[in-house]
């Protein structure tokens, strides 16, 4: 587990920069400013009813920047003793200093940390086991491959011929994958998923149960894969559904191989990822 964990300050601060709004799980799109003419024209909002709204939406903002920030660590709201956490928060934000000392803080936020590292753990454990009865039952099913590395697949569309090509000795030409994918867990929990009709390019930076099925399977093919968590993410917990040893479950139809575009300048491939970014 990260040392962030026992380091209240570092976590207070996290807290107050979701209230101002800055971390969100969500960007609302930007709109352009109204005219002063549009402006004039609308009408004017009942203010308790405005105050309602935006109180609600700053809630709903601050709660998306809690579960991306807290849930990569497992922390979800049975964790919480909502009353005392409504207290700090309100004192983070009006910018008191804490009811309890320093000392007392550090010590919570410790002892916290380390209950969390032992959960994790457990988890750990039950979910690779979970994961080798699930794949050993699944493999056994008509229509799925195992391969060579553990990855699990079935052919749900045979697709054509044209299949990805590594680069010849010497060349360093990048592809890029456009595929539509769904993730689940094993009990079908979706955790990620691309938009509906509209493809999203990768490069080969996945995890490598999936990369194994880009190089591998045809253009215009479907497939289910079963990813062993030794070919996902493994002990690291990834989000607040991917949890340390999690299998995984991917549906991913291939549309088109191509050339990527030039990477930025600062580096790295602007193009999302099947929860792996």
């Amino acid at each position: 587990m990260r040392n962030s964990l026992n380091n209240s300050a570092a976590i207070m601060g996290i807290i107050a920069l979701a209230a101002a709004g800055f971390a969100t799980a969500q960007e609302a799109p930007k709109e352009a400013a109204p005219t002063a003419e549009a402006a004039e024209a609308a009408p004017k909002a009942d203010p308790k009813e405005t105050k309602n709204d935006s109180s609600y939406a700053l809630g709903y903002r601050t709660g998306g920047g809690f579960a991306q920030e807290f849930g990569r660590y497992g922390v979800g709201l049975d964790d919480l003793e909502m009353e005392n956490f409504v207290k700090g928060f309100t004192a983070a934000v009006k910018g008191d200093r804490p009811e309890l000392a320093d000392e007392r803080l550090q010590e919570a936020m410790a002892a916290f940390g380390e209950m969390l590292q032992a959960r994790e753990k457990e988890l750990a454990a039950s979910n690779l086991e979970a994961g080798k009865k699930f794949l050993e039952e699944n493999g056994k099913r008509e229509g799925v491959t195992t391969t060579k590395s553990g990855l699990q697949y079935e052919v749900l569309e045979k697709g054509g011929e044209t299949k990805y090509e590594a680069p010849k000795e010497g060349e360093t030409a990048e592809k890029q994958f456009m595929v539509n994918y769904k993730g689940t867990l094993i009990d079908g929990t979706e955790f990620d998923a691309s938009p509906e009709g509209s493809p999203v390019p990768m490069t080969l930076q996945v995890v490598e149960g999936f990369r194994e099925a880009l190089t591998t399977m045809p253009v215009g093919a479907k497939w289910k894969l079963f990813i062993p968590s030794e070919l996902a993410y493994g002990e690291e917990r990834r989000s607040a559904e991917i949890a340390p040893n999690t299998t995984l479950v991917f549906e991913i139809e291939l549309v088109e191989i191509k050339d990527a575009p030039p990477a930025p300048a600062g580096g790295g491939f602007p193009m999302p990822m099947p929860q792996g970014q």
